[in-house]
């Protein structure tokens, strides 16, 4: 059974997480020849306040 973790910062709405994992549960699909009942995807989401880089806070970075 293969399992795809991503993480990532912010919060993403239901449409985005909906369509993410749909698209990777696509792509092992079609790279791993898994059916799509054995494709486990999980998102793990942490708040800027909680993800440094560089020893700076992501909520304490200037936007992009």
């Amino acid at each position: 059974m293969p399992e795809v973790v991503v993480y990532s910062v912010g919060n993403r709405s239901q449409d985005q997480k909906r369509g993410l994992c749909k698209d990777i549960t696509d792509a092992v699909m079609k790279h791993y020849g898994a059916p799509a009942e054995a494709v486990v995807v999980t998102l793990v989401e942490t708040p800027k306040t909680d993800k440094a880089k560089a020893g700076v806070l992501f909520s304490e970075m200037p936007p992009r």
